[in-house]
């Protein structure tokens, strides 16, 4: 027959009762957290919290490696530590990357998409040196642009005007450019000459420079080669100059 228990005795069990009870939901607690923590880092330091896939678009400077490496990412970047905001802001600072923007997919791969600035050529005398509209010239380095439009020895004054004068010129257009020179003619000494990939020139003031969109138009029409052409921004016309404008330039 079991004892009968006094009050006060009863009272003692109850509080044993209760503090082994706390103490079991104390290491009930401690083991889920530690769990909670042990799963965090073997999922942040273990592989499987690495990057799945890395893409890079829009980008025609840069290679994708170049874009990676100013981003800093590669394939041992955490999914979860590397933060978009951060990673925008190092492409962003970048002389040739005007926008940026890093995109998770639920799949653990990063993609990149760039708006690169537009270039309007580099400098002859310097090829690191090159004329970024809206920015004017800047300095830059371990990318090669000789595809480029060559920029001739202009004065800081002349490079501002082109820089403004080509914010018009579209874009499959500037491809086409080989050299930008400065030219003079009797009645104007603060000219252009644009030498075409395909060997004809265009002569022109600043304020006619946007009239070479029309050169795609006009192309079918030109026979010879080395054909020199003069746009007129008061007429809004282009004239082809009976003789060769590469002698003529040659002769001043």
């Amino acid at each position: 027959m079991e004892k009968e228990l006094t009050i006060e005795e009863r009272l003692l069990k109850q509080v044993k009762q209760k503090k082994r009870k706390r103490r079991n939901k104390k290491i009930l607690k401690f083991v889920l957290i530690a769990s909670f923590i042990s799963m965090i880092i073997f999922y942040l330091f273990g592989d499987i919290s690495k990057v799945k896939s890395l893409t890079v678009k829009n980008n025609r400077y840069y290679t994708d490696r170049q874009v990676l490496e100013i981003a800093g990412i590669d394939y041992e970047s955490r999914y979860v530590l590397t933060i978009g905001m951060w990673v925008n802001y190092k492409l962003e600072r970048d002389p040739l990357i005007k926008n940026a923007h890093l995109k998770k997919d639920l799949h653990g791969g990063f993609t990149i998409d760039i708006e690169e600035e537009r270039i309007i050529g580099y400098l002859k005398t310097d090829t690191n040196l090159v004329l970024i509209q809206g920015k004017g010239i800047v300095k830059i380095k371990d990318v090669s642009l000789s595809y480029m439009p060559r920029i001739g020895e202009f004065s800081n004054e002349q490079l501002t005007k082109l820089n403004k004068s080509f914010e018009t010129v579209d874009a499959s257009v500037l491809t086409m450019i080989s050299e930008i020179i400065p030219h003079s003619e009797t009645y104007n000494n603060e000219m252009v000459m644009i030498i075409m990939n395909d060997g004809n020139r265009v002569i022109t003031g600043y304020d006619g420079i946007s009239l070479i969109n029309q050169y795609k138009r006009i192309l079918p029409q030109l026979e010879g080669t080395h054909v020199c052409l003069f746009m007129d921004e008061l007429s809004n016309s282009i004239i082809k100059q009976n003789g060769d404008c590469v002698k003529k330039n040659a002769e001043k």
